[in-house]
């Protein structure tokens, strides 16, 4: 009853300008969408890897597609004054009966995380990125983020891109989970989308990280897929991957085992972007054993880029060896710097033992590899099976410093 009557004071003495708006029906859609995953609740902790109740998957899809309508509406509104913003968001939720939680008492699917604007400069027409983020504990298999691309000015916001983790299972973390970067729009005002995600790590094991890049295509829901990649990434690193986008080029830093010796390394996927088309670039990796192990993964097209004779029959030969190793079947027992020549960039000997019981098909025990980096791209000199003279040493390769991603 005291609700009531504020409220009836309210009406008499506010101006006839301030009388509440209609309240939206996207905004009463994802409440009472969030009220139904609230009573669901959370199953047992043991059970959390096992996947979501059947009913959440698309509960959280109609939250979602309810939260997108809430916000176009919002950005569309010629009755609005000023750049909207996500407090405008949440206070429509709010008017149509949605009752916060904090998030240290959160014991339900799809409580809302962050609903994020982000203003972009210099495109034509205008852009802005709208994310939504619902918490999902670890181990479901159900969007948790959503990145939405408008074009436009003022009143007139258009969708033109949409993507969420609904392609790939999420991630509790913020900085482990979706990811996105749009690039700098090139000289024609074409731009693309970086997204990137990692499924749960509750156990803190390596998982797949499946990444992508998107220009805007027919409609929203289908951009155009210019790269499509999947690899593994520790997510005990900090953060476990990276995005960098600059207007012809996309970068992903992540931290993983090493498919040679199964050791912490770090690898680099960078790829230019030219219309349509993309093409793996340097560098793959920042130091020499890492640079090895991205290489010997590499189709020999690829690796051939980064072979100082890309034509030579028997680097061929052993990279062909080396690619068809067991993972973690190996180990990196020299890591040498060589001293260097006049006029001649760095460069290193690896001696690489293999074990045979692993690799039957394999008759060698060790090899020993030449690397070198010029101008800050790594090349692969020559593989033998002995140790040539001229570079003195058993340096054992560096462990790891610490858990931090490092920036390049």
């Amino acid at each position: 009853m005291p609700r009531l009557a504020l409220g009836f004071v309210l009406v008499l003495v506010s101006p006839p300008l301030a009388l509440a708006q209609p309240v939206s029906t996207h905004a009463r859609e994802a409440v009472q969408t969030i009220r139904e995953l609230r009573a669901i609740g959370l199953p047992d902790p043991d059970d959390l890897a096992n996947g979501p109740p059947a009913k959440v998957p698309g509960l959280l899809r109609r939250l979602n597609q309810a939260l997108k309508q809430l916000v176009i509406e919002t950005l569309n509104d010629g009755a609005r004054r000023g750049a909207p913003s996500e407090e405008e968001i949440t206070e429509q939720l709010r008017t149509a009966g949605w009752d916060e939680v904090p998030d240290h008492k959160w014991n339900a699917y799809g409580e809302i995380v962050a609903i994020k604007f982000d203003w972009k400069i210099g495109y034509e027409p205008g852009i802005l990125i709208v994310t939504t983020q619902l918490w999902i504990p670890c181990g479901s298999s159900d969007p948790d983020t959503a990145v939405y691309v408008f074009q436009g000015r003022a009143r007139q916001w258009a969708l033109v891109l949409a993507a969420d983790a609904d392609f790939d299972r999420l991630q509790v973390s913020q900085q482990s989970g979706l990811q996105s970067e749009i690039s700098p729009p090139d000289d024609h005002g074409k731009w693309f989308l970086a997204v990137a995600h990692a499924p749960p790590s509750c156990r803190r094991s390596a998982s797949e990280l499946h990444y992508k890049l998107l220009r805007p295509g027919h409609s929203p829901d289908e951009p155009v897929t210019i790269l499509d990649r999947r690899d593994l990434v520790d997510p005990r690193f900090e953060p476990p991957f990276a995005l960098r986008v600059e207007e012809d080029w996309f970068a992903l830093t992540r931290g993983k085992h090493r498919k040679l010796d199964g050791e912490w390394g770090i690898s680099i996927a960078r790829y230019e972007v030219n219309d349509l088309q993309v093409q793996r670039t340097h560098p793959l990796a920042l130091s020499p054993e890492d640079f090895l192990d991205e290489w010997v993964q590499l189709t020999w097209v690829d690796a051939s880029r980064w072979a100082r004779e890309p034509k030579s029959l028997s680097l061929q030969h052993w990279h062909s060896v080396l690619n068809a190793l067991e993972s973690d079947s190996t180990e990196i027992r020299v890591v040498q710097r060589c001293p260097v020549q006049d006029g001649s960039g760095d460069s290193w000997l690896i001696e690489l033992w293999i074990d045979r019981q692993m690799n039957p098909a394999v008759k060698e025990e060790y090899l020993y590899i030449q690397v070198s980096k010029e101008v800050g791209i790594y090349n692969v000199d020559g593989i033998q099976t002995t140790r040539t003279a001229g570079c003195p040493g058993n340096t054992p390769p560096p462990k790891l410093a610490d858990w931090s991603l490092p920036t390049w």
